[in-house]
């Protein structure tokens, strides 16, 4: 299968309720674990800026569609065009993420659930960086889960090279 079939089988299945229900809980939950360790953002949208910062951010086809569906649908009700594909090879230029802007996430409600969970301060409760892996992975391997139940490709891609897939489509 190539990427315009793996794209259509994830848009199909971003679109049913049940993956709407994963993700929106994924995101409570996420919420609720970060409202309890209390990290600071301490470098304001430095992580964004992937080259720089020494960082990447990864989610799967299923995520990409999920995400890509809501930040559309946004834009789109805010009269905004839809990602293009120039503007993710200029941020691959850059060297960041293309909805930051300004310092600030301009897809924050809609971001993905790695951007969710990353925060440069490691020792917000006094165990390191430890609880953001372990919830990272738990969060990947439900969505891993997800992908074999609604029979859905996987692919695990970084997320820019996935928004080209989906602009570029």
């Amino acid at each position: 299968m190539g990427d315009h079939d793996d794209i259509a089988q994830w848009r199909a299945a971003a679109s049913l309720p049940e993956v709407e229900r994963f993700f929106l809980d994924a995101r409570q939950r996420i919420a609720e674990e970060v409202r309890t360790r209390r990290p600071l953002c301490l470098a304001s949208g430095a992580c964004c800026h992937f080259e720089a910062y020494g960082h990447r951010m990864y989610l799967s086809g299923l995520e990409a569609a999920f995400v890509v569906a809501r930040i559309d649908a946004a834009r789109a009700r805010q009269a905004a065009n839809p990602l293009r594909v120039l503007e993710v090879a200029s941020a691959r230029e850059r060297g960041d993420c293309p909805y930051l802007a300004g310092g600030l996430c301009g897809a924050h409600e809609e971001r993905p659930l790695g951007c969710r969970i990353y925060f440069c301060d490691k020792g917000a409760d006094g165990k390191g960086a430890e609880w953001q892996s372990d919830l990272y992975e738990a969060m990947h391997a439900e969505t891993i889960a997800l992908h074999e139940r609604l029979g859905a490709p996987y692919r695990y891609l970084e997320w820019r090279a996935a928004l080209a897939l989906f602009a570029g489509e």
